[in-house]
């Protein structure tokens, strides 16, 4: 089949925000409706989704660092990364229970982390294991894990990766360009892309070394250069 011939995909608008909003990240509920970050705002938002007609975002909460990426850990339970990228470079992380959510309550976020004074400025994050989170650093130009406690106390944290690809370069692009941007995991592969390299990388990662062993870490296997889009 030639690409001509592939079939067009129907794009409908599910929603508007106000002019001068950067949406950065999103999660997708088990019930179609959308988390969304708006990062220059510091605010998480909620997008209801209609099958025919665009829905009203609802604002649940605005936090004193800009948001960037949810992780799902468990059914209606998220993880949020939050950083001072352009400033002081102090990043959290958060926790965001929504199972007894309704539409019109209050959100309760938790800090439940603090990253070390090394982080630079957080960005995409992905589940590699039941309740493990990596996370990636765009400033610091590396991979964080997060190991999330069951018994709700302080995760453990930890650089669970760091390669040249995932660099940041401060001052040789303008405007600046950030290093490792998104990160995904499926198969006991995992992808990052790179905004400064425009870069592609995959790499390949044993999954019982590594839940297991601090020592083990993966290898960089592959790269293609296209535009950065992961998240």
């Amino acid at each position: 089949m030639s690409n001509t011939s592939w079939p067009k995909a129907k794009l409908t608008t599910v929603a508007l925000f106000p002019e001068n909003y950067f949406l950065e990240n999103l999660a997708v509920r088990a019930d179609d409706t959308v988390l969304i970050t708006a990062l220059n705002h510091k605010e998480l938002w909620y997008v209801p989704t209609h099958a025919t007609k665009s829905a009203k975002p609802i604002l649940l909460h605005t936090f004193d660092q800009l948001t960037l990426s949810l992780t799902e850990v468990e059914p209606n339970v998220f993880y949020l990364c939050t950083s001072n990228a352009y400033t002081d470079h102090k990043s959290s992380l958060h926790r965001i229970d929504l199972r007894n959510w309704r539409v019109g309550d209050q959100i309760q976020p938790q800090k439940v982390l603090d990253f070390p004074d090394r982080a630079g400025g957080l960005n995409g994050s992905c589940l590699i294991g039941r309740r493990t989170i990596l996370v990636a650093d765009s400033v610091a130009g590396l991979i964080w894990r997060v190991d999330l406690p069951s018994d709700g106390t302080t995760p453990a944290v930890r650089v669970w990766l760091q390669h040249e690809s995932m660099a940041y370069y401060p001052g040789q692009m303008k405007p600046e360009q950030p290093g490792i941007n998104g990160i995904q995991y499926a198969r006991k592969l995992g992808y990052n892309s790179c905004v400064y390299e425009s870069i592609l990388r995959r790499w390949m990662q044993w999954v019982s070394r590594s839940m297991s062993q601090r020592g083990a870490w993966p290898t960089i296997s592959a790269s293609t250069r296209t535009p950065a889009l992961l998240t």
